[in-house]
């Protein structure tokens, strides 16, 4: 069995492979959650009400905060590869092509209000490149000290010395609320207007709350200090045993589930579980990773193509979903999260995405670049005079 050839220079298959697979888990986990429009209904039948108990089990268990961290450290991955290709070219290519993303931060944001995470991107991805003009044997131990949630930490201390300080108090959920009643309430016009101002603002707001800010910055952190490296390559490449890695991340899920079953009853504080559910995902996210990786060097390559071209042409699916989602669950459009249950969301969320699938095939034999992804980069390399 022969692979393309892994090269750090080069667009790597096996990442692909895996922002498409982390891709999909967001999609699902977006449809799932009707993009957060209403937590709608279940079927009359008996057979399919279980099955949408089914996809509410799966939902929790295995896509809530677990195929995220994969994206965002692939987006980190990303970031060193563009700051490789604009050697000899514009120093500040690599803060244009964050600055890209806003126009389709706010295009996604019109239509998944408070769920857009591109302007997160953003702002993450200005610090991780000041970070990154560090010395390199300092990274490591930044990519730690934010994966252990320093903020959500520091409240915990506060709390238990009787400090007056809310770092992480609930200051999201009235804007969020503002958000929902103008969208059950107003025109088309208001509704844009608050999905792009209160909505990204309290999705912002709501990321640093509940420590997603911090996990992000550590996960884009590390993505691009694992291609800095060369590492991430070297691991896909030579790694012949890849499950001794696994150990790690199992134990500390059993270590979780663990403190969790003593503690069942007691009142443990709500940072403290927050920090539990990051190490969670996080420790999910690893082992999805390291299987994908295990399964890819053993079988034809073939059968990864759909996850591939999926994830070539990620940033055009995201936001594509988004558009579709908005359509389908907003109140303002067929209001299907009224209505939906689990069971037709999945087979919808399969129509689309095996339309998209297609529709990759088709774009990338006669492009190099998806819709979206040939705009963005256009951006980046565009000259102000």
């Amino acid at each position: 069995m022969q692979h393309s050839e892994t090269n750090i220079a080069n667009r790597i298959e096996v990442i692909d492979v895996l922002r498409g697979f982390a891709l999909l888990g967001i999609c699902l986990r977006h449809f799932i959650s009707r993009f957060d429009y209403s937590n709608g209904t279940r079927s009359n039948d008996f057979f399919l009400s279980g099955f949408d108990r089914f996809v509410e089990y799966v939902d929790y268990h295995f896509l809530i905060d677990k195929t995220y961290p994969i994206f965002a450290l692939l987006f980190g991955f990303s970031m060193f590869l563009v700051s490789q290709s604009s050697r000899g070219q514009s120093p500040l290519r690599s803060y244009k092509r964050l600055l890209g993303l806003i126009p389709f931060a706010c295009l996604n944001a019109i239509f998944f209000p408070c769920g857009d995470i591109l302007g997160l991107y953003v702002m993450v991805g200005m610090l991780v490149l000041l970070l990154v003009k560090l010395p390199l044997k300092w990274v490591p131990y930044l990519v730690v000290f934010f994966l252990l949630q320093p903020l959500l930490w520091m409240q915990v201390f506060i709390n238990l010395i009787g400090g007056p300080v809310q770092i992480t108090g609930s200051n999201y959920p009235a804007l969020i609320r503002e958000v929902y009643e103008t969208i059950a309430n107003g025109n088309l016009l208001s509704i844009i207007w608050v999905n792009l101002t209160k909505g990204q603002f309290g999705n912002l707001l709501w990321a640093l709350e509940v420590g997603r800010v911090c996990q992000t910055i550590g996960l884009i952190l590390l993505g691009y200090y694992l291609a800095q490296t060369n590492r991430f390559a070297q691991f896909i490449d030579k790694t012949k045993r890849p499950l001794r890695y696994l150990l790690i991340p199992v134990l500390v899920i059993i270590a979780i589930r663990t403190f969790e079953k003593f503690a069942a009853g007691a009142q443990v504080p709500k940072e403290l579980v927050l920090i539990i559910d990051k190490w969670r995902g996080l420790s999910f996210a690893f082992i999805y990773i390291i299987l994908i990786i295990f399964i890819y060097n053993r079988v034809p390559s073939r059968y990864f193509a759909p996850l591939s071209l999926y994830g070539r042409m990620s940033l055009t699916h995201y936001i594509s979903q988004s558009i579709i989602g908005g359509v389908i669950f907003a109140p303002f459009a067929l209001n299907g999260a009224a209505y939906l249950s689990n069971s037709s969301i999945v087979l919808l969320f399969m129509i689309v995405t095996v339309v998209q699938i297609l529709f990759s095939k088709y774009w990338l034999a006669q492009n190099r670049y998806g819709p979206l992804e040939r705009y963005w980069r256009r951006m980046s390399l565009y000259t102000f005079k």
